[in-house]
């Protein structure tokens, strides 16, 4: 007699597996085996059958015995056993399953474009990703939560960074680490002593951080942080001239330069005092050095950034700068060499660096309008925006940005994507050392289908079942931020000893046995997405189409902010309300909705669901129409948003036009953060770059690069690296006239 396994495979028949069995049920049932005899008998009785069974009929003649004996109850344990049993298999082989379809590569859905998921360590990465969020779902999160992320209606970010409790992004605190120097694993690096030193430790922390979280790296203040030591480099150079130039020893060019300094004070850029020993001739020379290392350093900070592959799946560090608003001498420079470095592009055919997102910081006063002190460097900004898509702009009048004039720590910055930090209720309106901790997305269009017209089922949308059901949704986003941000509290600082060592993070050092003192600075994102298709599903037209529409999507999006005020008074956290940058999720949102619900004009019937408030990309409306829909919801979402503009080549080299969509935008509207969007081809075999289709004009070669953003920032060929949804928001996309 043979049993025939689930896998096919027959082995002999082994009464004594039946006995184990039935004895475990025992013990479980009443704490000991009662009678042996029975599971022996039992195991007989089917032993005598004499012919082969698969293990699934063993299993149903053991229940049937079971409970036609004298211990009924004992079945039922046995039963619950088989069904534990069931389950970890099912788990087993789903895990398996996961792990096989990443590392043979035929799952490649490209959620982050960043992300090379075809290679060794991407595959190895995707792998690893799909266990832990097979583990986060099954075990770490409560079943709510859990059950709501799998229903399509509570989307957790970063699912798989879950359980190791890894946070999302930061605003390095580089005034400390350039103060003190940092360690890593195998050493310490001194603090920088000049402009190139601290451009190439700048992107070295921004790798060393990039791997102890799972968002952005970036700076508050490029300018601020890095014009210290333009000064530093200016100095160096006076040296040189001395003993290069002049041949004089070291010792005795460093007593001169004290001298003058005691004399005529501090030498650097604005003192052209040139009645001491320091002549015109060393300060020309001491500029035309500091000239070249401010070029090659900025350039080499680019290149680096586009190089440093410091994650899996050839990931380089997600990287934004801020600057604008350091008006001295050396902070002007520091922006002009940056975005000189943007202009010029990397590699052979300089092309449009992908990192780092540069964020131009408008200031009325300091740089916004003609006459004030950075206005010239607004206008290179413009002129780069022009040629490389980057800078974007973030708007520093904008009402909610909660600024001490007199702190740059605290001066309106956003990463590249959107992320934008709110007020901490810790350290007032500082923003460095700060960083989101982890978003949770609500899927709003599931709720205007549940709700709405769009399926037939009602001829007005049930706006009292909408609310109930919201609120319902906006508690739970609450409980799953919270269960995220008590596992990240509870790690131990050796988790991420760059960043607690260092202090990159505010009060990092602090952390003892817990994070809590750095993470409570953070902020717990209630994110969004699909406002449009919310509303088409309820009214059966969008935000951008109807003025009553546009008021409901308004007050759903201003409710989330309101709640999210309440749960940082409830919880004594950040909460914030967040315009989720849906990346991967617009795609896996849309079809996971359209299955459930089947196709939906305009509202399951793409690849894609509409990020966060957005005018819906096949909408077609003028650039101020577009800005003025959108502007409204912009008053909300403290945790993050960002605007858009989709314009034609042509267009884009009116940079005069272009200054007028950002002053209106700004000065006019209150939107907190623009960004510009247009199309950047490259020949990868002669260089030209262009607008163009499938071959280049120039040499007629098809292997192009066709540059388009994603969500916040940029990457490679949209066709290669954008997953199928983002391809489909890329087509669909229509240009403001």
């Amino acid at each position: 007699m043979h049993v025939i396994k689930r896998d096919g495979t027959r082995v002999l028949f082994n009464p004594d597996k039946i006995v184990t069995a039935i004895n475990k049920a025992m013990v479980s049932t009443y704490g000991a085996i009662y009678e042996s005899e029975t599971a022996e008998e039992i195991a007989d009785l089917i032993g005598s059958r004499g012919v082969d069974m698969t293990v699934e009929e063993i299993q149903d003649l053991v229940e049937g015995y079971l409970m036609k004996s004298e211990y009924p109850e004992v079945a039922r344990s046995y039963i619950l056993y088989r069904d534990k049993r069931s389950k970890e298999r099912v788990r087993k082989s789903k895990l398996v399953k996961a792990v096989m379809r990443r590392t043979e590569a035929v799952a490649v859905e490209n959620s982050n474009a960043n992300v090379d998921e075809k290679s060794f360590s991407g595959r190895e990465k995707e792998a690893s990703a799909d266990v832990q969020k097979i583990i986060a779902l099954d075990y770490t999160l409560s079943p709510k939560v859990s059950n709501a992320h799998k229903n399509m209606l509570l989307y957790q970010h970063d699912l798989e960074k879950t359980n190791i409790g890894m946070h999302n992004c930061l605003f390095v605190d580089f005034e400390k680490v350039f103060t003190d120097g940092f360690t890593t694993r195998n050493g310490d690096i001194r603090p920088p002593a000049s402009f190139s030193s601290a451009c190439q430790q700048m992107a070295v922390i921004f790798q060393c951080q990039s791997q102890v979280q799972f968002g952005g790296v970036g700076t508050v203040h490029c300018d601020y942080d890095l014009s210290p030591f333009v000064k530093k480099s200016f100095k160096k150079h006076i040296k040189n001239y001395f003993t290069d130039v002049e041949d004089m020893s070291e010792k005795r060019a460093e007593v001169i330069m004290k001298e003058y300094e005691e004399e005529f004070g501090e030498i650097c850029l604005d003192n052209k005092n040139f009645g001491g020993r320091i002549s015109e001739k060393a300060y020309n020379y001491a500029v035309k050095q500091l000239e070249r290392e401010g070029k090659q350093s900025a350039e080499a900070f680019y290149h680096n950034l586009n190089t440093l592959e410091s994650r899996a799946g050839s990931q380089v560090p997600f990287t934004s700068i801020n600057f604008g608003r350091d008006t001295s001498t050396e902070g002007k420079l520091v922006q002009k060499w940056m975005l000189n470095a943007s202009i010029a592009g990397v590699g052979k055919h300089h092309l449009t660096p992908i990192f780092p997102i540069s964020i131009f910081q408008y200031k009325s006063g300091v740089n916004a309008e003609p006459g004030t002190p950075g206005y010239e460097q607004k206008q290179h900004a413009i002129e780069s925006l022009s040629k490389r898509i980057y800078p974007n702009f973030v708007n520093c009048d904008y009402s909610q940005a909660f600024e001490d004039e007199n702190d740059p720590d605290t001066y309106f910055a956003t990463m590249g994507c959107r992320t934008m930090l709110g007020p901490d209720r810790f350290s007032n309106s500082n923003r460095v050392g700060r960083g989101n901790l982890t978003p949770n997305t609500m899927i709003l269009p599931k709720l205007g289908i549940e709700y709405g017209i769009c399926l037939g089922k009602r001829k007005e949308p049930d706006l009292d079942g909408f609310w109930k059901a919201f609120e319902d949704l906006l508690r739970l986003c609450e409980q799953g931020l919270l269960e995220r941000f008590d596992i990240m509290v509870n790690q131990p600082p050796e988790a991420a000893p760059f960043m607690y060592k260092n202090g990159t993070m505010k009060d990092a050092q602090k952390c003892r046995m817990s994070n809590y003192e750095a993470l409570k600075h953070g902020s717990l994102a209630m994110g969004y997405i699909g406002i449009a298709e919310m509303c088409q599903a309820l009214f059966g037209k969008n935000h951008a189409e109807d003025e009553e529409v546009h008021k409901f999507a308004l007050s759903v999006v201003k409710r989330i902010n309101e709640y999210a005020k309440e749960a940082s008074e409830r919880n004594d956290l950040n909460f914030s309300c967040y315009a989720t940058p849906a990346e991967g999720l617009c795609h896996t949102a849309a079809k996971a909705l359209r299955k459930q619900y089947g196709e939906i004009p305009n509202v399951t019937d793409r690849e894609f669901l509409t990020n966060s408030h957005h005018v819906p990309v096949w909408h077609k409306v003028d650039i101020f129409e577009k800005l003025a829909i959108e502007a409204p919801f912009c008053k909300y979402p403290t945790g993050g948003c960002i605007t858009y503009v989709e314009l034609d080549t042509t267009f884009i080299k009116n940079t005069k036009a272009i200054e007028q969509v950002i002053d209106y935008a700004f000065k006019e509207l209150d939107i907190p953060y623009l960004a510009i969007n247009f199309p950047i081809d490259a020949c990868l075999d002669c260089g030209y770059q262009g607008e163009f289709n499938d071959a280049c004009p120039e040499c007629g070669s098809t292997d192009i690069q066709q540059l388009r953003r994603v969500t916040g920032y940029l990457t490679g060929n949209y066709k290669t690296a954008f997953n199928k949804g983002k391809q489909a928001e890329v087509e669909a996309r229509v240009k403001h006239s």
